[in-house]
């Protein structure tokens, strides 16, 4: 029996049984996927970035970054977000990537 978290109870493990997880553990499977989202509204930016890679081998990588100015007669907002990632079993490969850009001027 081996103990498993499901992502719909974080608060806890539960024990299952193998043929019940839905975990890919290596073999010939290979996945990557990416999200990335932005929003820059006056006197605000969101950022949101992840990846997600299922392999032997992987790699993922997300980066945020928010600047908001207030310079006077104009307000000034930006949000970029960039996601990778990559997976790797024995031959096969998969690899995603993303950016996400927003960018609000805003007069009085």
């Amino acid at each position: 029996m081996k103990y498993c978290l499901i992502i719909s109870d974080l608060s806890y493990l539960e024990p299952i049984n193998e043929s019940e997880s839905t975990v890919v553990q290596g073999g010939s499977n290979v996945y990557a996927d990416t999200f990335a989202t932005t929003t820059a509204e006056p006197g605000y930016a969101i950022a949101v970035a992840g990846g997600l890679a299922i392999g032997n081998e992987t790699y993922t990588n997300a980066v945020t970054n928010t600047t908001v100015k207030d310079l006077g007669s104009l307000e000034y907002s930006r949000a970029n977000s960039t996601a990778r990632a990559y997976a790797r079993t024995g031959n096969q490969s998969a690899s995603s990537t993303i950016r996400s850009t927003s960018i609000s001027f805003f007069g009085r």
